[in-house]
């Protein structure tokens, strides 16, 4: 509900307890007018993060939001589009009427808006992780023919991680046949590098918490540019 701090919206964010980049991220994506709200759960057992969320999304409803926003990438464990149906169906269950956006849906539709064909996947742990990214995409209709992991062995970490750290990851996924890259994994704080890593690599990066935000704003009917953040975040409409 437009508020006088988001006289153009408000969102309620989920973001994870152990993740110190979104916030600040999603901040620095935020046009003037909307508010903001950060609601947190917990990534403690990583096979049950989707029960983490459902149990704590009620509890973003007090600010009286325009969406309600779940940014963590579900599909980094085994997914199928089946659950991932079912776990949207039990969160709109849990808050209403109020539209629902989740990272997951998202980078598809950033994805199909970029107008990817064959997707290289990047996320920040081991390659488990890129695997299961690699898997989900692939039966949403893309080729996803190379992913890699970056190797971070503490969660903690994850948020040390520096554009060149990021760009190496990035090369190695770098093959002529790829005209799109990919990154799951939303602590991997590279929100201010995707513009560089664009430069670098001379196709478009999909990167989670600029897709998720860029997502929730244009569904809302907001279509300003975000410069600054790389070819997706200028695109002022979804394309199916």
């Amino acid at each position: 509900m437009p508020d006088r701090f988001g006289p153009r919206g408000t969102f309620a964010l989920f973001i994870p307890l152990q993740n110190a980049n979104m916030q600040p991220e999603y901040e620095m994506l935020r046009p003037d007018g909307i508010n903001n709200q950060i609601y947190r759960f917990t990534l403690e057992v990583p096979d049950k993060v989707p029960d983490a969320i459902l149990r704590v999304v009620e509890g973003g409803l007090g600010c009286w939001p325009d969406q309600v926003i779940i940014g963590n990438n579900v599909e980094m464990r085994v997914w199928t589009p089946d659950q991932h149906a079912e776990y949207r169906g039990k969160l709109q269950d849990a808050i209403g009427d109020i539209p629902l956006v989740t990272a997951t849906d998202a980078a598809v539709a950033a994805l199909k808006t970029m107008g990817a064909k064959r997707v290289a996947a990047l996320s920040p742990m081991s390659d488990v992780y890129s695997q299961s990214a690699q898997n989900y995409y692939e039966t949403m209709g893309f080729e996803v023919p190379y992913h890699a992991g970056l190797q971070v062995k503490k969660p903690e970490d994850i948020i040390k991680v520096t554009l060149e750290d990021a760009l190496e990851g990035f090369r190695k996924l770098d093959h002529d046949d790829v005209d799109t890259f990919l990154h799951v994994g939303a602590a991997l704080g590279i929100v201010d590098m995707v513009e560089e890593l664009e430069k670098e690599l001379g196709r478009p990066v999909v990167s989670t918490n600029i897709a998720t935000y860029w997502y929730a704003l244009r569904r809302h009917g907001i279509t300003d540019p975000l410069e600054g953040f790389g070819q997706l975040a200028m695109k002022p409409t979804i394309v199916d």
